[in-house]
């Protein structure tokens, strides 16, 4: 295979960059075509650095700055659904999957990655996002459905492995003994990050090589992050960070068949 190629779907910008960041880089040093696909603009989060944005240019400034970030990756432009943040699950679900069906279609990745049924903490819009996608990978191959999307240009196109990006039991069980929230703030309350034990999960990518890439690539959604935040404050450390260096995946569809140990490459059985 000539050309592989990876399309990543998430909900707003820095979603990416905290659990594929390294994973995107990785992929795109190798020749493979990586691209990346946000449903919002992040345009309904907190902003972390008031001399930064205001919340009526803030959608501009987190596209540019997941436009700074897919560059650090090495990755194409990312790609925009362009609906609200916060709405996701109440837009009309079906035009949702059509749009994902369509780019699918047209990118034509092997493998796919988005956010687990957990939505990594319970938030709506990823919730969202994991639904659409699950369900775009099996229309994308159909022609009867979109039919209409059917051309030249946007045949039916089969992806070979759908992955759910996990975070592991052992990574919150280091936040709490360091202190660190292990759960995210969404209006007032708080909700829990969700471990999977590492029997769960299928594929582990090590990313030493490209955690300065990743860090970057973080500290770019500084509306998000902050000017003081671990990121940039204890830098070193975090590059040193085990759990700083792995990203790791759940495989939840496979036509190439699954794997009988823990995995090391996403395109592993494709290429």
């Amino acid at each position: 295979m000539s050309n592989p190629t990876l399309m990543a779907v998430f909900a707003h910008p820095d979603d990416e960059a905290f659990g594929t960041g390294g994973t995107l880089s990785k992929y795109a040093a190798e020749g493979c075509d990586v691209h990346l696909v946000t449903a919002t603009r992040g345009e309904a989060g907190e902003i972390a650095e008031q001399d930064m944005a205001t919340s009526a240019d803030l959608p501009y400034v987190r596209e540019q700055e997941l436009r700074c970030a897919c560059e650090i990756y090495g990755i194409h432009p990312p790609r925009f659904l362009d609906y609200a943040d916060g709405l996701l699950p109440l837009i009309h679900q079906g035009q949702a999957v059509g749009k994902v069906v369509r780019l699918i279609r047209e990118l034509r990745p092997q493998v796919m990655i988005t956010f687990g049924p957990e939505g990594i903490y319970g938030h709506y819009d990823h919730i969202a996002v994991h639904r659409w996608v699950t369900i775009a990978v099996d229309m994308a191959a159909d022609s009867d459905c979109f039919p209409h999307h059917v051309s030249n240009s946007c045949e039916p196109h089969q992806v070979r492995k759908l992955y759910f990006r996990v975070m592991p039991e052992e990574q919150l069980e280091a936040w709490r003994k360091r202190g660190e929230p292990t759960a995210m703030m969404m209006d007032g309350v708080p909700f829990p990050f969700v471990g999977r034990s590492m029997d769960e999960i299928t594929t582990t990518i090590d990313i030493r090589a490209f955690a300065e890439q990743k860090l970057r690539g973080i500290q770019c959604h500084a509306t998000q992050v902050g000017r003081e935040s671990r990121y940039a404050a204890m830098r070193e450390e975090v590059l040193r960070d085990p759990a700083f260096q792995k990203e790791y995946f759940l495989l939840a569809h496979s036509s190439v068949g699954w794997p009988e140990g823990v995995e090391t490459d996403l395109f592993a059985a494709i290429r």
